[in-house]
């Protein structure tokens, strides 16, 4: 994933529990806009908004978009974005790292 200044990104390889999504896991690649959310909000601390994901969405031609989003730990000199991966009780969590 990777996250831009310009509040888009882009995915390779996620999500992977997508229900009927064609073709392996680790090849779909996704877009669309992130954003940070407000402290007092119950939803994610980042906040993604999909408008394509192959072999599975795709905003301009079915309408409407995916919408997940990445909880944050750590510092603000070096977060740690993650989510977690089924029932949260488990903590069982895939844990992005930041590339150079």
């Amino acid at each position: 994933m990777t996250l831009k200044g310009d509040g888009t990104f882009t995915t390779t390889g996620w999500p992977t529990d997508l229900k009927g999504a064609e073709g392996p896991p680790e090849q779909r690649e996704g877009n669309g806009t992130w954003e940070l959310t407000s402290t007092d909000s119950v939803d994610y601390p980042i906040s993604l908004t999909f408008h394509t994901i192959s072999g599975y969405w795709n905003s301009s031609e079915e309408g409407g978009y995916y919408g997940t989003g990445l909880h944050v730990d750590g510092s603000r000199r070096v977060p740690r974005l993650y989510e977690y991966r089924g029932d949260p009780d488990v903590c069982d969590l895939n844990r992005f790292k930041q590339l150079s």
